[in-house]
């Protein structure tokens, strides 16, 4: 059933309930009101009844007093004075003469009413009892003692006389022993009242009562009358229905079709720009703006789909082509590493051989490294993770070294690369020379990487008034479109995917150059038209030193650990035998006596057996007893000395995590040797001098 079918329904239903009601509440109402009327008048009219039945014997009375003042009495009879049924003549105590009245002179009843009259010689009227009978009596005195004594037989022939007078049907019956006298209302059935009143027997005997059958009067015509208003009530609450259905239909049926219209049509594919109009403030327009609102939106959300969509097959092509692209930047220095590798092992190679092999294969070895470092550099940037390492350096050292880096490379293709100051650059800075340095052999690199032909140029230049440090890299190379401008700076892209197999790269150097750039205040930006080269522009904050840093070129002594003069007891946990194998050979070439652990468990035993280690290096990451575990264990069993981490995370919370759980340097892999020797000789020195100091 449809809703405009249930609501059609629902309104004949409903007006069918009200007009039902309202009659039945009508009819009752009605029958109320008649009921209070009928015993208003059904009261009445007992009144009128009651006078009525003593009228008649006052009738008697008047008739029989106007014969007794005659001047020539004549014979009175019982046929002459109305409905009479029996007349005495009385003086005193003594029945002069009677007519009808031997039934009463048989029981003895006239000579107890003659008794009666004897005593008062006053009028009396009453009912007494003869024959089995009830009579009904009055006096009309005449002078004195004498009166006429006159009565009527209450039988049915009197009473239906008296009940054509009185236009009701009365009859006399006993009161039932027991039972007082009533007068009034005594009951009522479907169609009359019954009224009573009684008659007291005069000499004592058992009473009497009259009732009187008392139509309901008007009870017809107020069922018709409320049959009328119902027919009535019907045909206008018909007329509602209908007029209430037909304006519904307009209201809310024709607003929902255009509703229901539209939602079937974009359920069908419609397009998204259908609006409802909203014709007014009720529940229907409120659900006319919401439904335009919920249009915007789908169209809004279907819009930002599409570009999600585009932009997430745009990140997987990107993605795809970063694999590809770090596929082959991993498998061209892994082919020279495996390759120059078998080579050595044969053992026919001359010395210069064998000495340029190696050179290659650590050469290509730095270049992994290299691709894994920023591979871990966007991780960290993309966690929040980059840690400023704050120093003194000098930009001009840091310019000239950068250049210098890339001099040799640049000469290969015949390029001129060249810096130049445009302003006096300041004799020290304050800043992250490790980042700063990492951004601009990224722009100078690249640069290189993509000319072909003509130069390469580094200005440089110092904002006094903003304090920050400005680095511009122009470049003659292929240039970058404009719309390859937008997505220059995010991860695993290039300008041209194309690129990616005549210049090797994985695409990152420059999404982490910007956000290392951004992380200390700084920004680069690009411009750029194709073959005709690009300009990168570094801008970065930095502080200015009054200290002069010492050059990284400055030629220094070298240390201890290079003339093999370092001198100790080291215990090595590490469980990689080839890793702790490297570490050994290289300790123990600085000149140091290692106890070697294959886990942090054997290392604890190595301690308790013989606890005096000058330096503990560990690895991290060892089973049934970690780096971590292992280090806070010895630091409670008594090792005060200093401790060096070694671990392949790197990561600045994994840097942390050591620092924190008792370590006092920490070192990633691959380890370098040069870095192994001088941070173990700075942990030597430094655990030598807290034991001279406190000497």
């Amino acid at each position: 059933m449809t809703l405009r079918s249930r609501i059609r329904w629902l309104l004949v239903v409903a007006a069918t309930c009200c007009v039902s009601l309202i009659s039945v509440a009508l009819y009752q109402v009605n029958q109320s009101f008649l009921d209070r009327l009928n015993e208003q008048n059904a009261g009445r009219e007992l009144q009128k009844v009651e006078s009525a039945f003593l009228d008649q014997l006052s009738v008697l009375r008047v008739r029989a007093e106007d014969w007794t003042q005659q001047p020539d009495k004549p014979p009175l009879k019982l046929d002459g004075v109305g409905h009479l049924d029996l007349l005495m003549a009385l003086d005193n105590d003594r029945i002069v003469w009677q007519q009808g009245a031997q039934a009463l002179v048989a029981d003895g009843v006239a000579q107890r009413l003659v008794g009666q009259f004897a005593q008062s010689c006053s009028p009396m009227w009453g009912v007494v009892r003869a024959d089995g009978r009830a009579l009904l009596f009055i006096t009309a005195v005449e002078n004195q003692c004498e009166a006429y004594l006159l009565g009527v037989w209450l039988d049915s022939d009197w009473m239906s006389y008296l009940s054509d007078r009185v236009g009701h049907a009365l009859y006399v019956r006993d009161i039932p022993a027991g039972t007082a006298p009533y007068r009034g209302l005594a009951g009522a059935s479907s169609d009359a009242l019954h009224g009573r009143f009684p008659l007291p027997d005069y000499l004592g005997g058992q009473p009497l009562e009259v009732v009187v059958e008392l139509p309901r009067d008007g009870m017809g015509t107020m069922i018709s009358s409320v049959v009328a208003m119902v027919v009535i009530m019907f045909v206008l609450t018909g007329l509602t229905v209908f007029l209430v259905n037909v304006r519904i239909q307009v209201m809310l049926f024709g607003r929902l079709r255009m509703v229901h219209n539209a939602v079937r049509s974009i359920a069908r594919g419609g397009a998204l720009d259908q609006r409802l109009p909203v014709l007014s403030d009720d529940e229907i327009g409120e659900l006319a703006t919401d439904f335009n609102s919920m249009v915007d939106s789908i169209d809004h959300a279907q819009k930002q789909l599409a570009e999600a969509r585009m932009q997430a097959e745009g990140a997987s092509k990107t993605k795809s082509q970063f694999l590809a692209n770090m596929s082959h930047e991993i498998r061209t220095p892994m082919t020279a590493i495996l390759g120059y590798t078998e080579l050595l092992r044969n053992g026919t190679l001359s010395p210069g051989d064998q000495k340029r092999y190696l050179s290659i294969i650590q050469h290509n070895g730095d270049a992994l490294l290299a691709l894994i470092n920023d591979v871990l550099d966007l991780s960290r940037i993309e966690a929040g993770q980059v840690m400023s390492e704050q120093r003194l350096f000098s930009p001009q050292e840091l310019l000239d070294e950068v250049v210098d880096s890339l001099l040799l490379k640049a000469r290969e293709k015949g390029l001129e690369l060249k810096l130049e100051l445009l302003t006096p650059l300041p004799a020290a800075l304050f800043g992250d020379l490790f980042r700063l340095r990492q951004i601009l052999v990224n722009l100078a690199g690249n640069a290189v990487k993509f000319t072909e032909h003509g130069h390469v140029c580094v200005k440089t230049s110092w904002d006094g008034l903003a304090q920050s440090l400005k680095v511009r890299v122009e470049d003659t190379g292929i240039g970058i479109s404009e719309s390859q401008l937008k997505s220059i700076f995010q991860p695993f892209s290039q300008a041209d995917a194309s690129h990616s197999r005549r210049y090797a790269g994985t695409g990152l150097g420059l999404s982490i150059a910007r956000e290392l750039a951004r992380a200390q205040g700084g920004d680069i930006t690009v411009s750029s038209r194709v073959g005709r080269g690009s300009q990168f522009e570094l801008v970065l904050p930095l502080a200015v030193a009054n200290e002069v840093p010492v050059s990284a070129d400055t030629p220094t002594p070298k240390s201890e650990s290079a003339k093999g003069l370092l001198s100790g007891r080291v215990l090595l946990a590490e469980d990689n035998l080839v890793n702790r194998l490297f570490v050994r050979k290289v300790l123990e070439n600085a000149g140091l006596k290692l106890v070697e652990a294959e886990n942090g468990k054997e290392a604890c035993r190595e301690f308790a057996d013989n606890p005096d280690f000058d330096l503990i290096v560990l690895d991290m990451q060892m089973p049934e007893m970690d780096g971590y575990q292992t280090v806070v264990e010895l630091r409670e069993r008594g090792f005060t000395g200093p401790v060096l981490a070694l671990t392949a995370n790197v990561l600045a919370a994994d840097r942390q995590r050591c620092l924190d759980a008792g370590c006092d340097e920490f070192l990633g892999k691959p380890v370098r040797i040069q870095d192994l020797v001088q941070v173990c000789s700075r942990l030597l020195h430094q655990a030598e001098t807290s034991l001279d100091l406190e000497s």
